[in-house]
């Protein structure tokens, strides 16, 4: 009988987790305040009743010399020695920027049980849908009828953003469209898998279209490149590959009208034809503006992390050094694996990255498995993947992974990716 208590005594504990995990992931991109409480709550009540301790597990142990690594690279960076540009460093900044990373090598562990089955991981992707409704409304309110802010309430706890539109593309609550193109690119797979999921409801097959054409167009709508590239890359990997057969040509035709509408080479009629089509905010991004290239900064940035390569210079180093070398200001290298570098240096980095990598190698081998594919939940893992794997493909080319809410889901999506690793390795 004690047993028994004990035992329902548990099961009751980690039903309030769940329900704290849920409601977390619901609201957590209209209010990331209110959101990452809850994450927060289920994370400590995940650590109670997580099956296995911490270092019981492989990832984990890696995970946890990243952290002592970055720790150690702290450390440094508050004593400056030798560190020629210890004057217009601030330490401090090194400090903030830990937070970036150590606390979700911890949650990546204590949220396991609340994604540790099939079923549960799709529960937490259709809540994941249904909280970026609210970010639709604000979106297209503010593309389309000039809804603008910021708005703020409970003293700054949540606010939302809701910048006049200007230049710029579709932001919603977010505090650039980059930004919001990423979080609706992460979200984009799953409203796939909710399309093509088998089911004999109306309202449920009615309001997966619905999501599937809000989202895709929202994220068309925020003007970013990046977010156009993960919308079209997540098609043919949801769908299986051979849809490419028609994304192709789609992408072809995509591609031809925006050369002809952006390019030089076709001023003229045609192109004027093709310019009062396509709206200006999409083909004026494919204008050159700058004659600072990626490729420029990608060069510089890894020069700076060479200064430093084993500690790093410390968070928030780069923009400062880069303006000093090049009089240009630049917030970030567009590279997250040279953001890290540069912060705090390379075997963190190459810890860290080299252990991601291998948590998607392994759980794409069952994710992709033909084994597994008449299974009525193949489809939302497959989406898990390409949605974790795709946002950490854009991350090569810029970096939204420092919003909140962004990198709480993708700490969340890989921690779902070793739940998919157990969970399939049990079957086999």
């Amino acid at each position: 009988k004690k047993f028994s208590n004990k035992e329902y005594s548990l099961k009751s504990f980690k039903n309030i987790g769940f329900i704290f995990f849920i409601l977390g992931i619901f609201i957590l991109p209209s209010m990331l305040f209110f959101g990452g409480i809850f994450i927060l709550l289920a994370g400590l009540i995940g650590s109670f009743i997580h099956k296995k301790s911490y270092f019981n597990d492989r990832w984990n142990k890696v995970f946890f010399i990243c952290g002592l690594l970055i720790t150690a690279s702290t450390i440094t960076h508050l004593f400056r020695v030798n560190d020629s540009y210890r004057d217009i460093l601030d330490s401090s900044l090194s400090i903030i920027g830990t937070f970036n990373w150590l606390p979700f090598f911890w949650l990546f562990w204590a949220i396991q049980p609340y994604i540790d089955s099939k079923k549960k991981r799709q529960t937490t992707a259709l809540f994941l849908i249904a909280g970026t409704f609210p970010i639709l409304i604000s979106g297209f309110g503010q593309y389309f009828f000039n809804w603008t802010g910021p708005f703020e309430t409970l003293n700054g706890l949540i606010i939302w953003y809701q910048r006049q539109l200007g230049d710029h593309g579709l932001t919603g609550p977010f505090n650039n469209q980059n930004y919001a193109g990423a979080w609706l690119s992460l979200v984009w797979p799953f409203s796939i898998a909710f399309l093509i999921e088998k089911t004999n409801s109306s309202l449920k097959k009615y309001t997966a279209i619905l999501f599937f054409l809000t989202i895709g167009l929202a994220a068309i709508l925020t003007n970013s490149r990046n977010a156009w590239v993960s919308i079209l890359l997540s098609l043919p990997l949801v769908l299986n590959i051979s849809s490419l057969y028609w994304l192709l040509p789609l992408v072809l035709l995509i591609s031809t009208i925006l050369i002809v509408t952006s390019s030089e080479v076709f001023t003229g009629d045609i192109q004027e034809v093709f310019r009062t089509i396509i709206p200006d905010k999409i083909w004026m991004e494919f204008t050159q503006k700058s004659n600072l290239t990626r490729l420029d900064i990608f060069i510089s940035s890894f020069k700076i992390s060479l200064l430093e390569p084993f500690f790093g210079l410390g968070g928030g180093a780069f923009p400062i050094i880069y303006e000093l070398q090049t009089n240009i200001w630049r917030g970030h290298p567009h590279n997250l694996i040279l953001e890290l570098a540069v912060s705090y240096g390379y075997p963190a980095t190459i810890l860290l990255i080299v252990n991601i990598c291998l948590l998607l190698i392994n759980s794409s081998k069952f994710v992709f498995n033909k084994k597994y594919q008449n299974n009525p939940h193949t489809s939302f893992e497959k989406a898990w993947w390409v949605s974790i794997f795709i946002f950490l493909i854009s991350q090569s080319v810029d970096v939204q992974y420092f919003d909140g809410r962004i990198s709480i889901i993708c700490w969340i999506l890989l921690a779902g990716l070793k739940t998919i690793i157990d969970d399939k390795g049990q079957e086999v």
